[in-house]
């Protein structure tokens, strides 16, 4: 939304004095004094040069007080007797409080200074504009001002003045004439334009209802206010219809609302539209009805809407968008004002107008921006509680404003919360105090108040508190504003005057489970156990607790065991009489099983991890409404019966229970079962012989005693079987054509896949990372269309998985990795028609010879640590003309490349270069000869054409040779970087960093790294454009390795350096440059590093890469 700024006050108090004279002394400390007390100050050194008076003028009357300091010079100033003129006008206008201050001059000198200053600088200045002088400087002198004497303390004196003004802003009502008018039409315009839009005046013979609707404060009376202001002279029948009350009658409502449409008929409550149908459709009606509340009150004013001439528009605000849902289903929801808008308008009532000098305040005013989040009238109404004040009091306020609510905003929300049902209510402060930010199904499952048929919304309360901007929904949680926040948790402490309360604090859970309050209103607890010392409770500690529905033990810090055991101790057993409870969650609950009291039929979601459960409940009890289970790390836990009667769980977590040895059979029954993770249950034998139709998710992960899968749904979607001891799949494993990724990793004893693995036609990822024992992949004679990932690496895979004529299973793989594989020595042709892949992983592949052939549109590749690799292919992947991504080919520790192979990797990067970005490395010592920018040691100087960032530059080059021999073994990051400088006598510096390579990995020997970034990356980087014209012609290239957090590493040492330039082909050009881009040849060492020397083109000629489809030549420098 735009800022209207010129409507907004940028002042309190406007500074007129002789800058000359004053500016860096006495006005410099008053400045700094009336900031620190919060008063916003306006001095004219704020202005930029060349602006004429009117600018001074307008500040000035956006200002409320004006200190006029009068000094012995002050009267030789034209500019301030002007000033003085416009201060004169603006206090007979009483819009301008004038504090005359008399900085060590008499009031009774003033006239005759004024004489003094006419007849030696002021002799040509027209007698009306000196008369006008004279009058201002009579009024404004006579008003009460402050004196500083000869012999008086300066300090002592701004305080005095300071509190002058204070004591003055205190009595200047916070909006002087015009003011409030102002700041309510604030950034309108915008939400003017977009309300007309729908009105549709193009279509005349339309009825239009158009609902405003937003929470409170956001500004839809004001919105509603201003569109009935531009409208009401363009229809003959208009009625601003405001402030309509909950508790109005509808005959009242009907007979006060057609009196305003029809002032000159008489009517009583108990006319009809039917008896004026005739007089009202005569003309088309402009009505705004403001603050409806209730359905009935749209009927009363309304009716059946058949007296309503066509081509009428009628404005609807409420607080509920579903009061109108009828009458407009998609209503103009006002939004909020924009973090900036935001501070504008803030700093308008707070500090007299947004001022970036006032440092601190302006600090604090941002956060308390970012609590109200775009409420205009919260910000106004904050703004004015702390206009005036303090910055003490203003730090104070910052800290109690999550937890206290100010009357004025308090006064606000509660209209609305006074307008919930009991239920919407309850559920509103429930979300407060326990499910905000909560996914919006969790909550609807945890807050269904019951009772509704199957046909009804499950908890119709939160899509309730939704419509009527209590809540809001967003991405599938529950959000509620910071301050309806804040005001439902204050509401919530005052648990005297509710039927039920919550508790979250900790002196409050402690008295209650005491004894020492009573307990029975009790709704939900919360307790933080990291605040808690071991406490030994009673047995029946919540006997009478018997509407608790959330209870929640956990804790802020660590939950694993290193925090010990549960503090809250039961000497003597407990009794959970809780029969409404849906929300148990009880970090290590401290005894071998829930108490057989508690009654769970209205249970929802039980979490108990780490607790010392072995078994949750002797026998099945009846929980038809649970969900969730999380017994996570329960380490004790032996079984899992007791669950037999549970048809709509959800979601089952028994992660890391290592003494559960097998599952029952009583599951059969969990028809509902969608997740079921027993991840790190390594006591687990076996899977029951069971049918989970429901089930998409199953994670086995870590089960090192499961030496048999066993299907147990056909719907799976993931299967996580990674570090079992499976040695095979079943045969029916064909059944899961919705599976989509079947993880296998570190499945040692794995030694074949089944040849169905191919119909799986819904499978994307396969992974069988770590099957060391893997040695073969079935032929897939299937298509597999949506296969993408196939992880091979630390297998004994003998070749490449095999593509059959006509059959499209892997042509559609985008990641390949044999990394770690110790028996392939070639990729074989195959692996040329993977045309889709984007990325081969071949790290240690310790007897790979040669990659003959590889994918055409390979874009990620690394070969580290192949130690018998010898040769490369030509090319190494062809080129796409519209890449736009990051390319990497890595050939570190590839100690037996040949130079074919390594000219072969360092050429790809010139074949590529309108990629935006593209790096590679490989073991050797020399810059390639195709860099015509070259030098020993970390630092290069090229001296640059004229012009050689012109329209035709395509990027740079950069090569580092680093030695590694020094480093040691690292096992962090590895990161090669050079800094570019460009600069020259006129322009500035312009610094990027280029990312050369990145490596978290030892390196052995010398290696090569080459970069190319292009012109639109350079752009992204630089700290200041280049603009048209002549640009830096000398440039510093320093290169450094560095780890991952950016610290130099001095022992890996850049032996050698290079740069070039890269730009688009031109035959006209190519000639110019050949001889400028002959290489600079490193022949010794200057005191830069560098010996630069140009050579004709004959004497060295340099050789013009092609790109895999194209003749045309690159150029370079």
């Amino acid at each position: 939304m735009a800022v209207q700024e010129p409507l907004v006050p940028h002042n309190q108090v406007f500074l007129n004095f002789r800058g000359e004279e004053l500016r860096n002394g006495f006005v410099s400390y008053l400045v700094t004094a009336l900031k620190n007390a919060g008063i916003n100050v306006f001095i004219d050194k704020h202005e930029r040069r060349g602006e004429d008076l009117t600018v001074l003028f307008r500040r000035i009357e956006e200002s409320k007080i004006v200190l006029v300091v009068f000094s012995r010079r002050y009267m030789e100033s034209k500019w301030c007797l002007n000033e003085l003129a416009k201060i004169k006008e603006c206090v007979d206008e009483k819009k301008l409080v004038a504090i005359p201050i008399f900085f060590k001059v008499n009031p009774s000198e003033l006239k005759s200074l004024l004489y003094e200053a006419h007849n030696e600088s002021h002799g040509n200045v027209q007698p009306h504009i000196m008369e006008k002088w004279k009058v201002a400087l009579k009024c404004i002198k006579s008003k009460m001002g402050l004196t500083l004497e000869e012999q008086s303390d300066e300090a002592d004196f701004v305080k005095a003045v300071v509190a002058e003004v204070m004591k003055w802003l205190s009595t200047i009502p916070c909006s002087l004439e015009g003011e409030e008018k102002v700041a309510n039409l604030f950034g309108i315009e915008h939400r003017i334009e977009q309300v007309e839009e729908r009105f549709g005046f193009d279509h005349s013979d339309e009825t239009r209802i158009v609902g405003i609707v937003g929470m409170p404060g956001i500004g839809k009376t004001t919105l509603a206010t201003e569109l009935f202001k531009r409208y009401e002279n363009k229809f003959i029948r208009c009625v601003n219809f405001l402030k309509i009350r909950m508790e109005m009658g509808s005959g009242h409502l009907r007979m006060t609302f057609l009196k305003d449409l029809l002032p000159k008929t008489n009517i009583t409550d108990k006319t009809t539209y039917d008896c004026l149908k005739t007089e009202l459709l005569k003309n088309k009606v402009f009505v705004v009805l403001d603050s409806v509340s209730r359905k009935k009150h749209i009927k009363a004013l309304l009716g059946d809407r058949s007296w309503i001439k066509k081509g009428s528009r009628i404005v609807i605000t409420t607080r509920d968008r579903a009061l109108i849902a009828d009458l407009d289903p998609n209503p103009y929801v006002v939004p909020r004002l924009n973090p900036r808008d935001g501070l504008m308008y803030f700093s308008f009532f707070a500090l007299g107008g947004f001022n970036p000098e006032m440092g601190d305040y302006m600090k604090m005013s941002r956060v308390f921006v970012d609590y109200v989040r775009g409420n205009p009238k919260a910000l106004r109404e904050l703004g004015k509680e702390l206009r005036g004040k303090g910055e003490t009091l203003w730090k104070a306020w910052l800290d109690t404003l999550a937890i206290c609510s100010k009357e004025s905003i308090k006064k606000l929300l509660k209209i609305s919360y006074d307008e919930l049902s009991e239920k919407e209510k309850d559920a509103f402060l429930d979300i407060a105090c326990f499910f905000r930010s909560e996914d919006e199904f969790y909550a609807r499952s945890l807050l269904d108040s019951g009772g509704q048929d199957e046909s009804s919304e499950v908890a119709s309360e939160i899509t309730n508190l939704a419509y009527k901007f209590l809540i809001s929904i967003s991405g599938g949680r529950l959000e509620m504003h910071d301050l309806l926040h804040t005001f439902a948790i204050e509401h919530c402490s005052l648990s005297s005057t509710e039927n039920t309360c919550r508790l979250w604090k900790y002196e409050d859970i402690i008295a209650a489970l005491h004894g020492k309050m009573g307990t029975k209103t009790v709704r939900g607890i919360s307790l933080d156990m990291s605040q808690v010392m071991d406490m030994p409770l009673e047995f029946s500690v919540f006997a009478k607790m018997c509407n608790l529905r959330y209870l929640k033990f956990y804790t802020s810090t660590c939950p694993r065991e290193c925090e010990g055991d549960c503090k809250l101790n039961f000497p003597d057993g407990l009794s959970l009489p809780l029969e409404k409870v849906r929300y148990l969650d009880w970090l290590k609950f401290p005894l071998d099983e829930l108490p057989s009291d508690l009654n769970p039929n209205n249970l929802v979601d039980l979490r108990l991890p780490y607790s010392k459960i072995k078994q949750v409940w002797k026998d099945s009890k009846d929980t038809p409404k649970l969900k969730w289970v999380d017994l996570n790390n329960s380490r004790k836990l032996q079984t899992l019966s007791g669950f037999s009667k549970a048809p709509n769980l959800l979601r089952l977590n028994l992660e890391g229970c290592t003494s559960l040895e097998c599952l029952s059979d009583e599951m059969q029954t969990m028809e509902s079962l969608v997740f079921l993770n027993l991840r790190g249950c390594t006591s687990l034998l076996h899977l029951p012989q069971i049918n989970l139709s429901s089930l998409k998710i199953l994670i086995l992960s870590g089960c090192a005693k499961l030496h048999k899968f066993q299907l147990i749904s056909e719907n799976i979607e993931s299967l996580y079987l990674d570090g079992t001891a499976i040695e095979d799949l079943p045969s029916d494993t064909v059944k899961l054509q919705r599976l989509i990724l079947l993880n296998l990793k570190e499945c040692k004893r794995l030694r074949s896949l089944p040849e169905c693995i191919g119909k799986l036609k819904a499978l994307e990822e396969l992974i069988l990372s770590g099957c060391s024992n893997l040695e073969t992949f079935p032929n897939v004679e299937d298509n597999m269309e949506n296969f993408r990932i196939l992880l091979l690496d630390g297998t004994s895979i003998l070749e490449v998985p095999k593509i059959l004529p006509g059959i499209k299973s892997l042509l559609f793989l985008r990641r390949l990795s044999f990394s770690g594989n110790g028996v392939i020595s070639s990729l074989g042709y195959d692996i040329s028609q993977m045309y889709h892949l984007k990325w081969l992983d071949l790290r240690s592949c310790e007897k790979l010879r040669s990659l003959s052939t590889l994918p055409p549109n390979l874009q990620w590749l690394d070969a580290h640590g192949c130690i018998s690799l010898q040769t490369v292919s030509s090319p190494l992947a062809f080129i796409m003309q519209t890449e736009e991504i990051h390319n990497t080919f890595t050939f570190t520790n590839c100690g037996e490349l040949n130079e074919a192979a390594k000219n072969e990797i360092a050429s790809h990067v010139r074949r590529k270069c309108q990629l935006s970005f593209i790096s590679t490395c490989y073991p050797g010592y020399e810059v390639p000869e195709w860099f015509s920018h070259q030098a020993y040691g970390s630092v290069l100087e090229p001296k640059l054409p004229p012009h050689w960032c012109d329209n035709k530059f395509l990027g740079i080059y950069l090569c580092a040779i680093v030695s590694f021999r020094d480093c040691g073994d690292r096992s962090n990051r590895i990161l090669a970087n050079c800094t570019c400088e460009f600069e020259d006598l006129d322009a500035p510096c312009s610094r990027f960093s280029v990312p050369v390579e990145n490596e978290p990995r030892n390196i052995e020997s010398d290696h090569v790294f080459i970069s190319y970034i292009s012109r639109s990356n350079i752009k992204k980087r630089q700290e200041v454009e280049f603009k048209e014209g002549c640009v830096p012609t000398r440039a510093v290239l320093r290169f450094k390795v560095t780890d991952g957090a950016g610290e130099e590493i001095p022992q890996c040492e850049v032996v050698k350096c290079g740069f070039g330039l890269v730009y688009e082909p031109d035959d006209e050009v190519s000639n110019v440059v050949s001889l400028v881009s002959a290489r600079t040849r490193m022949i010794g060492e200057s005191s830069q590093g560098e010996v630069t020397t140009f050579q004709s083109a004959e004497e060295a000629p340099i050789e013009t890469p092609k790109t895999a489809d194209s003749t045309s030549e690159n150029i370079f420098y």
